[in-house]
């Protein structure tokens, strides 16, 4: 039996700080991750936000957007999308679905990405919002998305709240595959509970492919406390695309944020 632990793009072993840069990573367990089953789920959580927004036209932004789960139905519903992502192999899948579609695709970290007041609605979806280890990272993203946002525009982040993990952590958790392939997970809670550690295996026959991921994750609170200093007002905090309450069960953690507007006291939403 082979096992391999994936090296980053300077050929040595990705650290906590960095393995989501790390392509063999995506390559290796992106399939795991991005099957129809969840391109299905993601056209339909688009057409339940779009929906709850009242989103009619405008440009929309994908950070860290994978290959391309929300932002193909967004685009086949006429939105122009930029879609922005480091992995070179999730971009080409996007790019191989894209046909037609009115979307821009940009290899690039959502810590540097500019174009000021171009966007009317940024997405950060699948808890891609918390890859960072150092929180001047978590800040530099959303110092850039306020900068892309156009006047009034909105910033959605979709992520797991700690309140559920707290509750529902399961120490070791196997994944069996259609194909045969197994998947091992041992996820724990560190840092105060201030971000979730996570060792994959991944058994595919006689192979054994190893590594570890790590999320910055928050409570409902120190989301909202977070968007609030850098000038985003919390319309609303939930539990899902439907706008289900957010509790202690909520498996999903969806804040929609508006970009304040000059001279704004950042009052927050009633439903926030």
């Amino acid at each position: 039996m082979t096992t391999t632990t994936p090296a980053n793009r300077n050929g040595r072993t990705p650290d906590r700080d960095d393995w989501y840069l790390d392509d063999e990573f995506w390559r290796h367990f992106g399939s795991l991750m991005f099957n129809e089953e969840t391109y299905a789920e993601a056209g339909e959580e688009m057409d339940a936000l779009i929906g709850q927004l009242g989103f009619s036209t405008g440009h929309i932004l994908d950070l860290g957007c994978g290959p391309g789960r929300h932002a193909l139905p967004l685009a086949s519903q006429g939105y122009p999308v930029t879609a922005i992502d480091t992995s070179p192999s999730l971009l080409a899948e996007l790019e191989s679905r894209r046909d037609e579609l009115p979307i821009e695709i940009v290899r690039a970290d959502m810590r540097e990405f500019r174009r000021p007041a171009a966007f009317n609605l940024i997405l950060i979806m699948w808890t891609s919002f918390g890859y960072f280890e150092a929180e001047s990272d978590h800040d530099r993203v959303l110092e850039c998305s306020v900068d892309n946002l156009s006047d009034d525009g909105r910033l959605v982040l979709d992520l797991v709240g700690v309140e559920y993990l707290a509750r529902n952590l399961e120490p070791v958790h196997l994944t069996e595959y259609d194909d045969g392939r197994l998947l091992i997970e041992r996820p724990v809670l560190v840092d105060d509970l201030q971000r979730l550690d996570n060792d994959w295996i991944l058994i595919d026959g006689d192979r054994v492919f190893r590594t570890h991921i790590s999320h910055r994750v928050w409570s409902a609170g120190e989301i909202r406390s977070l968007l609030l200093r850098h000038g985003l007002d919390v319309e609303s905090i939930q539990g899902g695309f439907h706008g289900e309450p957010y509790d202690l069960d909520a498996e999903r953690l969806i804040i929609i944020a508006r970009k304040a507007r000059a001279g704004s006291d950042f009052q927050q939403g009633p439903n926030a």
